[in-house]
C-alpha cells in the first residue's frame, strides 16, 4: 500500500492557499510541536501573578576559628619542663597551672620552682611543652589557648557581594554536622585574594560548647526582605526597549514592561508593571508577539519561596 498522500492547494484564492500551507507545515512538524497548536491559537502555560516574600541574601562559606589565641611562654631562662598538667582540647580556668618547671642544675638560681599559668580561661589549642626540655622566652609559646572558647567563622565572599556586607549584620551559621547558630558580622576585609578573587569576612558566633575549631561551616546573611508580586523567572524577557512580561487578556497576548527586583528560587520580584489580576505566560519566548491569539492553559507550580499567608 502506498502511504504517501497529497494535499491539493487552490491557486486562485491566496487566503485559502496560506491556510493549506499552514496545515501542511503542522502535519510535517513533530508530534510535540503540533500538539502545542489548537484551533484557538498556540497553547501556552499561564499563571496568575502572586504575592510572595523575597529575601536578598548573601551566602558565605569557611571554617570555624578561635576569636583570640593567647600564648603562654616561659618568662625566665635556666629552667626545664618538670611536669605537664593539661593536654590539648582541655578547658582551663584563668590562673590554672599548665606546667611546672625545674631549675637546670648549675644555671638557675635556687628557690621556688616557677609554674606556667593560663592567663585567660578557655580551651587549650596546642602544647609544645615536653618534659625535661629546657624552656626560654625566646622559643615562643609552650601553650596556646583559645580565649573564653569564643568562636568566629572566617568565610570567603564573592566579589559581587562584598560591598553589601557591614559589621553588625546578623548571620545564620550552619557548621557541618552541628546545629545552626546565630552570628554577627564583625569585620569585612576589602582586600581580595589574588588567586580566588574572593574577599574575607569574620563572623562572631554565640558561645557554644558544640563548636569545634576547623569545622567547615556555611553562613546566610539576610540583607533585606520585601513582600510583593512575583512571577516565574522564565516569564521574563529582555527586549531592546526594556524588561517585559507577556500577559494574557482573553485569548490575546498583551506585552507589559516591568521593573524586576529580588530573586528567590525560580521566582522574581516585580516592582512595577503588573497587578495581582494579571495572568502571565509562564515560559515566555521570542515567538510570541503583542496581539497574538493563544490558548491559555493554567498551571500551578509548587512555591519555591514563602507565599504571604503561609505559616512561617
Amino acid at each position: 500500500m502506498n502511504s504517501s498522500f497529497a494535499i491539493k492547494i487552490p491557486s486562485r484564492e491566496p487566503g485559502t492557499r496560506r491556510a493549506a500551507l499552514a496545515v501542511l507545515a503542522l502535519l510535517l512538524a513533530s508530534p510535540s510541536q503540533a500538539a502545542d497548536v489548537t484551533p484557538d491559537g498556540l497553547s501556552v502555560s499561564v499563571r496568575s501573578a502572586r504575592r510572595l516574600c523575597f529575601s536578598d541574601r548573601v551566602e558565605v562559606t569557611g571554617v570555624l576559628l578561635p576569636r583570640q589565641e593567647v600564648d603562654v611562654a616561659a618568662e625566665r631562662e635556666g629552667f626545664k619542663v618538670a611536669q605537664i598538667l593539661v593536654a590539648p582540647l582541655e578547658m582551663v580556668a584563668a590562673g590554672q597551672v599548665l606546667a611546672t618547671l625545674a631549675p637546670i642544675e648549675g644555671i638557675a638560681s635556687p628557690g621556688a620552682s616557677p609554674v606556667l599559668r593560663a592567663s585567660v580561661a578557655g580551651m587549650v589549642l596546642r602544647s609544645n611543652a615536653q618534659v625535661g626540655v629546657p624552656v626560654s622566652p625566646r622559643q615562643g609559646a609552650l601553650f596556646q589557648i583559645a580565649a573564653r572558647r569564643e568562636t568566629d567563622l572566617q568565610a570567603a565572599v564573592p566579589l559581587g557581594d562584598l560591598a553589601k556586607l557591614r559589621p553588625g549584620q546578623k548571620v545564620s551559621v550552619k557548621p557541618l554536622g552541628l546545629t545552626e547558630s546565630v552570628g554577627t558580622v564583625s569585620r569585612v576585609d576589602q582586600t581580595l585574594d589574588p588567586a580566588s578573587q574572593l574577599g574575607r569576612v569574620r563572623i562572631g558566633l554565640e558561645p557554644s560548647l558544640d563548636m569545634r575549631f576547623g569545622t567547615f561551616a556555611r553562613g546566610i546573611i539576610t540583607l533585606n526582605e520585601r513582600c510583593g508580586l512575583g512571577v516565574p523567572y522564565a516569564a521574563i524577557l529582555y527586549e531592546p526597549e526594556g524588561t517585559v512580561v507577556h500577559t494574557i487578556a482573553g485569548d490575546r497576548v498583551v506585552t507589559r514592561q516591568v521593573e524586576t527586583g529580588l530573586l528567590a528560587g525560580s521566582d522574581v520580584e516585580i516592582r512595577s508593571g503588573l497587578t495581582e489580576a494579571d495572568t502571565v505566560v509562564v515560559r515566555a519566548g521570542a515567538f510570541l508577539r503583542e496581539g497574538d491569539r493563544v490558548y491559555p492553559v493554567p498551571v500551578r507550580e509548587g512555591p519555591d519561596i514563602r507565599e504571604i499567608g503561609q505559616a512561617r
